[in-house]
C-alpha cells in the first residue's frame, strides 16, 4: 500500500556526502549507458537497496532501454524479455512522482512478476524528470526492513541530478547518431561521385544504413520491370529471403514512393493489414523516401527483430535526410554518366562521319572505275571483276550498318543484341550476372521474325523476373537456339523449384499464349537437382 507522503527528513552528514559523491559520479561521463550504470549503482548504495534499475523513456512511454543491478546474467535470460514500463513502474510515469509501499504486490497497479522474476516486497520507484517532462523512471526493491522516507528523499535528490545527466546523454547520442548519418551519407556520395556504379553503391547505402540505424536488416525497394516496385537489395540477418519480394500496389512501400513521406512501424508482425508476409517476421520497421527532387528513386527499409526497440521520430528524420542524400548522389553519378554517354555519341558520330565521307565514297568511286573497267575486258577476267564488285557491295553495306549503328546505338539491330540487354538489365534484380548462350548468333539473327523476336524478349524477361523473385537462385542460364527450325529459349536456375502449392500462374500462362500464337509450346518443369528450367518453343516456317 502506498504510504502518505511526509515532510522532508534531515539527512545524516554521511549520508549527505555519499549523495553528493554520488552525485559527482553520475555526471561523470556523456555516454549513455555508462551514465545510468553510474545512477543505478549510486542509488543502491545509498539505500542498501539489492535491487536497483533506471528504465529510459522512449516516445511511447515505454522504456527504450533498461538497467539493472542486483540481478546476474543467468537470472536475467531466465526472466526473458526486461520490463517495458507497465503496472507499478508505468503507474509511476502517469502520476510523476514518488511511490513507496511496503509490499509491490499490493498497489492496485501491480500486474505481478514474469515467471522466473525473483519474488521482491518492498518497492520505492522515483520519476527521473526535467520539469514537466518525464525521461525515465528510478525503481529499487526488496530492502530489508522497507524503504523509509530518508531514502526516499535521498533517491529523489538523486534522480533530480540523474535527469540532466540521462538528457546531457541523449543530447550526445543524438548529435553522434546525426554525425553518423552525416559521415555515412558523405561516404556513399564520394564512393558514387568517384566513378562507382550503381551494383556497387547500394549494397553500400544498405549496409552503411544498416550500421547507423542499429536495424538488424536493411533494404532497398527500387523500380523494377512493368512499373514494378521490388526490395532488390538487402544487408543483413536473412537478407536473401527479402530479395526480390515485388511490393504490393497498395502496401506502406509504394505508398512512401508516391508520397515521398517516411513512416515507421512500431511492430510488423502486429499489423493486421500486413500484404508481404516475409515482413510479418520483423518488429519495429522504417521506410525512408529516397528522394531527390521530383525524382522518386526508392524506399529505404530498416528492420528490427521482433521486440527490440522502436525507432523513434529523430531516427526517421536522420533516415530520411540519408535516404535524399543518397538518392542525390545517384542522382548525380548519373547524370555523369549521362555525360559521359554523351561525350561517347559524339565521338561516334564523328566516326560515323569519317566512315561515310570517306571510306564508303572512295569505296563507291572504287566501285564506278570497276564498273567502267569491265567493259574493256575480256571473258576470262570479267569473272573475276565481277566477284570484286559483289565484294565492294557487301562492304559498303556492313559500313552502312555500322554507321546506322553508330549514329543510333539505342536502335534496335538484332534480337541477340537484345537478349544481352536484358541479361544486363537483370543483374541488380538477380545480385549476381545471369549467364546468356546465343547458339550461332547470326543464325539466330537472320531467322527470327520481329514478332517473334519480340516474343522472345518478353519470354526472357518474365524467366528473369521469377528466378529473381521466387527462385532464391545463385546462377540463372539463358540459352537461345534454332534446331531444326524450331526456336528454342530456356531459362533455367539452381533455385528451389516449382512450388507445386503456387496458384498464380499468369505470367506462365501469358508466355503460353504467347508460343502458341507462333505454333509452339511453354512449359515450366524441375531441372533434375531442384532448380526450375522455362522452356519455350516456335517453329520458324520455311
Amino acid at each position: 500500500m502506498t504510504e502518505p507522503a511526509s515532510a522532508p527528513v534531515p539527512a545524516s552528514p554521511a549520508v549527505d556526502r555519499r549523495l553528493l559523491d554520488a552525485v559527482v559520479a553520475v555526471a561523470d561521463g556523456l555516454e549513455l549507458d555508462p551514465t545510468l550504470r553510474r545512477i543505478v549503482r549510486a542509488a543502491s548504495d545509498l539505500t542498501n537497496a539489492p535491487f536497483a534499475a533506471l528504465g529510459v523513456l522512449g516516445d511511447d512511454g515505454l522504456h527504450r532501454a533498461f538497467v539493472y543491478t542486483g540481478i546476474d546474467s543467468e537470472l536475467a535470460h531466465a526472466i526473458g524479455h526486461l520490463p517495458r514500463g507497465h503496472g507499478v513502474l508505468g503507474h509511476i510515469t502517469r502520476v510523476g512522482r514518488a511511490v513507496r509501499v511496503s509490499d509491490i504486490g499490493e498497489h492496485p497497479a501491480s500486474m505481478g512478476f514474469p515467471a522466473g522474476h525473483p519474488p521482491m516486497k518492498s518497492f520505492l520507484g522515483v520519476p527521473v524528470g526535467i520539469g514537466e517532462r518525464v525521461v525515465g523512471n528510478l525503481y529499487l526493491a526488496d530492502k530489508t526492513g522497507g524503504f523509509t522516507a530518508e531514502d526516499e528523499d535521498v533517491v529523489v535528490a538523486l534522480a533530480a541530478a540523474a535527469a540532466v545527466a540521462v538528457e546531457n546523454s541523449r543530447l550526445f547520442e543524438d548529435a553522434r547518431r546525426r554525425e553518423a548519418w552525416l559521415a555515412a551519407a558523405q561516404e556513399v556520395s564520394t564512393v558514387m561521385l568517384e566513378g562507382a556504379e550503381e551494383d556497387e553503391a547500394l549494397p553500400l547505402i544498405a549496409r552503411r544504413a544498416r550500421e547507423v540505424a542499429g536495424a538488424d536488416v536493411c533494404g532497398l525497394v527500387l523500380p523494377g520491370w512493368e512499373g514494378q516496385w521490388v526490395l532488390e537489395v538487402a544487408d543483413g540477418e536473412h537478407a536473401d529471403e527479402l530479395v526480390g519480394i515485388v511490393m504490393p500496389e497498395d502496401g506502406r512501400a509504394v505508398s512512401v514512393v508516391r508520397s515521398g513521406r517516411g513512416v515507421r512501424v512500431a511492430d510488423l508482425s502486429q499489423q493486421r493489414t500486413l500484404r508481404v508476409p516475409a515482413m510479418r517476421h520483423w518488429g519495429p520497421a522504417l521506410y525512408a523516401p529516397l528522394v531527390a527532387g521530383d525524382e522518386r528513386a526508392g524506399v529505404l527499409v530498416l528492420l528490427r527483430r521482433i521486440g527490440a526497440r522502436e525507432f523513434t521520430d529523430d531516427d526517421l528524420t536522420t533516415a530520411q535526410t540519408f535516404a535524399g542524400q543518397a538518392a542525390l548522389a545517384l542522382q548525380l553519378a548519373d547524370g555523369r554518366r549521362r555525360s559521359e554517354e554523351a561525350e561517347i555519341l559524339e565521338e561516334r558520330a564523328r566516326i560515323a562521319r569519317d566512315l561515310h565521307d570517306l571510306v564508303v565514297q572512295e569505296l563507291f568511286a572504287m566501285g564506278m572505275r570497276l564498273t567502267r573497267l569491265r567493259g574493256t575486258l575480256d571473258a576470262g577476267s570479267l569473272g573475276d571483276v565481277d566477284l570484286s564488285l559483289e565484294s565492294l557491295d557487301r562492304v559498303v553495306r556492313q559500313i552502312r550498318s555500322t554507321i546506322r549503328a553508330l549514329r543510333d546505338p539505342d536502335e534496335v539491330t538484332g534480337l541477340v543484341e537484345r537478349l544481352h540487354s536484358e541479361a544486363n538489365r537483370a543483374h541488380n534484380a538477380l545480385g549476381f550476372q545471369p549467364v546468356l548462350t546465343v547458339v550461332d548468333d547470326a543464325l539466330v539473327d537472320a531467322q527470327v521474325p520481329p514478332d517473334v523476336a519480340d516474343d522472345v524478349i518478353a519470354v526472357v524477361r518474365e524467366g528473369l523476373s521469377n528466378a529473381a523473385r521466387h527462385a532464391r537462385a545463385s546462377r540463372v542460364e539463358v540459352t537461345v537456339a534454332v534446331d531444326g527450325g524450331v526456336l528454342v529459349v530456356e531459362v533455367g536456375d539452381d533455385g528451389r523449384g516449382v512450388d507445386p502449392g503456387t496458384t498464380r500462374r499468369s505470367g506462365l500462362e501469358n508466355l503460353g499464349e504467347r508460343a502458341r500464337r507462333h505454333g509452339g509450346a511453354c512449359e515450366a518443369r524441375s531441372n533434375g537437382a531442384g532448380g526450375t528450367v522455362l522452356r519455350w518453343t516456335a517453329p520458324l516456317g520455311d
